[in-house]
């Protein structure tokens, strides 16, 4: 593109130098007219993807891009390294504080020369289990992405059934057709959930990020064939982390389109009209958005997305199975998202979260199956014979697949149709509780799942390390900040002891206003003030920290 841009840029004299520089040593007419059409298509070509650049971000996104790659530079000189690396090193002192401590004492760095016996081993997973023993049994405040009772008879019987299929592989049909069976099931119960097509068809995956990632891939190869080298995806700015993988795995480029309070929070098809150029070729919707449980307003957008023939994916995610049957009993209201929307290519189902399956399963829909078979990668001329797998897994092990069909069938339809009227009766009972508390409020009308709590009196990111404090493990975020409760099956039970934790936490902040943000609430508060390139690699080497036995340090002189 500088090239290009340069060679527009050059003075007329240039061209006609080197002009008779080429006419002088290949002798031949034509080339001096063959350089200047090389240069100007090469200059129309980089001046296009530069306007288009512009287009998608404006103004002031350029200028903020151009001054995150300045920071990014300037942070990596040799003066200004070290002055990072402390910076670093202080964000996550706490963090390791909290994860490591000074270290464990039972920390196994090799593999024990001599086998352990099964008595033993059960013996230390015992140990370790009773040390979280709060995420299992009791009040259960800490969350930690379980949406169902972990103990009771479904337990008992995704345990059973998963001892059956331990040593099974979805790689040999022809010696586990039980297994295939239950994959072809599953999918075709969640197409009809979604009031798909008899044409219809899925893949089963690993969760919701490798649903993402496979549909993100079949829009990409949709792209390359009508000739697009760089594909772009439009998506809200309250999109899931799974699409920025996505596109930087896929080489995809991708746009993200603030949404405000005065649209609720919702992606509109307003917003996004201005931003379709020729390279686009999907939209990424929400239905719900994980920070504020709020549906995109999808028929618009899928009406949007037909009349320029680009595709419509539906991250359902989040409210996987819960939407689909509060839909079914008029609960919430919202516009349509599934596959009744007109322009909805794709849609991506977690039947790990409110289908109450065990991590992790997920299905991704397409309406085309030629758009399915675009994520297919087939081997024809190795080594092997003929090779192809239906996902980005190669073996995939039965016993989560089976789980999960055994669990859908415990529910049957009328079981999530009880299920997700529990969900919306504590979901609306949360939002009363919020809304009751003097300087708190919802931050917006959230349609499933998640109550986001705002306020303009206190630091939202303080409230939540006191209720950190308390025993709670709540999300938090930014723009604007928030604390989001995602309410599972056993919110039910915990919410009197919620309502009195944070009338107590807001009344402690009352008699403290100077009380600053701890723990993980602590990192969002200090987002807003830290320099990105500063923030990645704390984040880089938060993933480093997660990797890493720490053994405890034995003092050789005492």
């Amino acid at each position: 593109m500088a090239l290009a841009m340069l060679t527009v840029l050059l003075p007329r004299s240039f061209h006609q130098k080197s002009a008779r520089v080429v006419w002088t040593v290949s002798g031949n007419a034509h080339v001096n007219s063959a350089w200047s059409v090389f240069c100007a298509a090469l200059a129309l070509h980089s001046l296009r993807v530069w306007s288009i650049e512009w287009w998608q971000i404006g103004f002031r996104g350029m200028i903020a891009l151009a001054l995150r790659h300045l920071i990014a530079v300037a942070c990596g000189l040799p003066c200004l390294r070290n002055i990072v690396q402390r910076e670093v090193r202080k964000e996550l002192a706490s963090v390791e504080s909290k994860m490591h401590g000074q270290g464990d004492s039972q920390a196994l760095v090799k593999l024990p020369q001599e086998a352990w016996s099964c008595s033993r081993i059960w013996q230390q997973i015992q140990r370790f289990q009773a040390a979280e023993a709060s995420v299992y049994v009791g009040i259960a405040k800490k969350w930690a992405g379980i949406y169902h009772a972990p103990e009771g008879d479904l337990v008992n019987l995704q345990n059973k059934v998963w001892s059956l299929y331990n040593c099974s592989n979805t790689l040999y049909e022809g010696v586990f057709p039980s297994v295939r069976k239950f994959e072809a099931e599953l999918i075709s119960w969640i197409l009809h959930m979604l009031h798909a097509g008899t044409s219809s068809c899925g893949l089963l995956t690993s969760g919701g990020t490798e649903s993402v990632l496979l549909a993100a891939l079949a829009y990409r190869e949709l792209g390359h064939r009508r000739g697009i080298a760089t594909p772009r995806i439009l998506a809200a700015n309250t999109c899931h982390p799974c699409i920025v993988k996505a596109c930087h795995y896929f080489g995809l480029k991708l746009t993200k389109i603030p949404v405000h309070a005065s649209s609720g929070f919702a992606l509109t098809a307003a917003a996004v009209k201005s931003h379709i150029t020729g390279d686009v070729i999907c939209i990424y919707a929400s239905a719900p958005s994980f920070p504020h449980g709020v549906i995109d307003q999808i028929e618009d957008l899928g009406q949007l997305a037909s009349s320029h023939g680009i595709g419509l994916h539906v991250d359902n995610c989040l409210g996987g199975i819960l939407l689909s049957f509060l839909d079914a009993q008029d609960l919430p209201t919202h516009q349509r998202w599934d596959f009744r929307a007109e322009g909805v290519t794709s849609i991506s189902v977690d039947v790990h979260k409110y289908g109450n399956a065990s991590k992790g399963v997920s299905v991704v829909c397409f309406r085309d199956p030629e758009l399915r078979r675009l994520t297919y990668v087939p081997v024809t001329d190795g080594c092997e014979g003929l090779y192809v797998t239906p996902t980005m897994q190669g073996a995939r092990g039965g016993a989560i697949i089976a789980q999960a069909w055994a669990t859908m069938l415990s529910f049957g339809n009328h079981g999530y149709e009880r299920f997700a009227a529990e969900i919306h009766r504590s979901h609306l009972r949360c939002q009363e509780i919020v809304n009751s508390i003097p300087g708190l409020f919802v931050l917006c009308k959230c349609h499933a799942c998640i109550v986001p709590v705002g306020s303009k009196k206190y630091d939202i990111y303080a409230v939540a390390s006191v209720l950190e404090e308390k025993g709670w493990n709540l999300a938090t975020g930014q723009n604007p900040p928030y604390l989001g409760i995602c309410i599972g099956e056993r919110h039910s039970q915990i919410l009197d002891e919620f309502e009195q934790d944070l009338r107590s936490a807001i009344a402690y902040l009352d008699e403290n206003p100077g009380h600053k943000p701890t723990g993980a609430a602590a990192v969002y508060g200090a987002m807003s003030t830290t320099p990105t390139a500063i923030l990645e690699e704390v984040v880089k080497r938060y993933v480093d920290m997660r990797l890493w036995v720490k053994p405890l340090q034995v003092d050789t002189d005492l």
